[in-house]
């Protein structure tokens, strides 16, 4: 929502020549590399068991032992009808969650799937093609047609450029880009001004100044909420 020079002066970088070696250098072990964490291995069986770890479902399974208890204290005339209801309903529920969360580890798998090998930034005023995971806050990425962006950056610089966001906000149609200020509550979808980790350019060219990496960008936020991890 400001200048893109603004930007560019916060974020103590040159807009047309990009940083030095040195700060590159520095803040890669400032902000650690330009990846998505991934998930901690936890075996299946003990995500299995934590869906019933819930107080409420811990609350179910009481019940259905105080019920099956009744019926069986009452002579055990027919069947244990409540217990076997109560049952099968945490049941479900454990098994769905486990669904659930099955099928969120396999989106974590595909967003890290979108991290690009590399990335063409400039360093000492010239262009150089570095591995995607050494992007750090500050480079001037160098986009062209064609081009994976390797992290989220504020445009300084574009020639007809356009982006497929389909993978962050499922816009299927490609995206011009402007280098013109947002308003502050733009959404993502609707922020021109800004190229996205995990986002294509499909036309044009353009160059951009990186405002968040790994983690810190928007695919890195919904790979927390898909994971329930910490942002680093």
């Amino acid at each position: 929502a400001v200048p893109a020079r603004e930007v560019a002066d916060d974020l103590g970088t040159d807009p047309d020549l990009g940083l030095s070696s040195n700060a590159a250098r520095e803040r890669a072990t400032r902000y650690g590399p330009n990846e998505l964490v991934p998930p901690k291995g936890v075996p299946r069986w003990r995500r299995l068991l934590a869906q019933f770890e819930d107080v409420l479902v811990a609350l179910l399974l009481a019940a259905t032992l105080v019920s099956f208890a009744v019926w069986w204290l009452e002579g055990r005339h027919g069947a244990p009808v409540e217990a076997v209801a109560i049952l099968a309903i945490v049941l479900f529920n454990a098994i769905l969650g486990y669904v659930q969360q099955e099928r969120a580890e396999q989106a974590m798998a595909a967003l890290r799937a979108m991290t690009v090998p590399t990335a063409t930034v400039g360093r000492d005023g010239v262009p150089v093609r570095s591995r995607s995971r050494e992007v750090v806050p500050g480079d001037l990425m160098l986009l062209e047609e064609g081009d994976a962006i390797a992290a989220d950056a504020r445009l300084v610089d574009v020639t007809s450029l356009q982006t497929s966001e389909a993978s962050l906000t499922g816009e299927s149609e490609p995206v011009a880009k402007s280098t013109d200020p947002v308003e502050p509550d733009t959404p993502v979808a609707d922020r021109r001004d800004m190229v996205y980790m995990g986002t294509v350019a499909t036309f044009g060219r353009g160059q951009a100044v990186v405002t968040a990496t790994g983690m810190r960008t928007e695919i890195g936020h919904i790979a927390s909420m898909l994971e329930g991890a910490p942002e680093r």
